[in-house]
């Protein structure tokens, strides 16, 4: 059984003042970041516990009156743990004990592709990224655990930690820590929230929306929405 999606991703970071060493205060104008993703994707399923996908994307990135584009393509594969045959191996019971609902573990490669056109000069290296992590749900349609570790090319393991709560199945709570963005920080009052962010999802039927506070040193308070539909 195969799937296929679609998605389009687009940042904007609203009015940022402008400065230079000469004036570090401001040189009275204003400048604003835009950044745009346009991805398809196919996964298929082996069975009832391995699928794997692919997803190929055009990203575009836009400061002042400098843009640039790459194109990527992006690996990956899920495994379900069987849970009641680890029960089995662990407790030496013919009889399995509950261990949760599921685990999936993850492995993922990101960002294999290359730029199309150069920042000013200078055609930038895309951040190839490896991914592996695992999700646990200890109760049916209820609650999710994630745990995942990244490793760039250039930079040591980060650590990504997520979590997610479902109300009567139709509105989600979402707690999350980003390893990768911890380090970023200007000296401004929300350096300690770097890495943090909260956000909170509504379903009906096929369709969903969702938002998410991301709080990101440099950029102030941003806020990110989604919307979605299953067909």
């Amino acid at each position: 059984r195969s799937t296929a999606a679609v998605s389009l991703s687009y940042l904007n970071s609203g009015d940022i003042v402008e400065t230079t060493w000469d004036q570090p205060t401001g040189t009275g104008r204003q400048f604003c970041y835009d950044g745009a993703c346009l991805s398809a994707g196919w996964g298929y399923e082996f069975d009832e516990r391995i699928c794997a996908g692919l997803n190929l994307k055009a990203v575009y990135d836009r400061v002042l009156d400098y843009t640039s584009s790459a194109v990527a393509l992006d690996i990956g594969g899920l495994y379900e743990v069987d849970l009641e045959a680890i029960s089995r191996m662990i407790f030496r019971s013919g009889r399995a004990r509950n261990l949760g609902t599921s685990l999936t573990v993850g492995l993922a490669v990101q960002n294999l592709g290359t730029a199309v056109d150069a920042f000013i000069d200078v055609k930038e290296k895309l951040p190839l990224a490896f991914r592996l992590g695992t999700a646990y749900r200890p109760f049916k349609n209820r609650l999710t655990l994630a745990l995942a570790g990244v490793k760039t090319v250039d930079s040591p393991v980060k650590t990504q930690i997520g979590l997610e709560y479902w109300l009567k199945g139709m509105a989600a709570l979402r707690l999350g820590y980003n390893g990768v963005m911890a380090d970023i920080k200007n000296g401004s009052s929300i350096d300690d929230l770097s890495g943090f962010a909260c956000g909170l999802g509504v379903k009906y039927r096929s369709y969903w929306v969702g938002a998410a506070y991301t709080p990101f040193a440099g950029l102030g308070h941003p806020l990110r929405f989604e919307l979605g539909a299953e067909f």
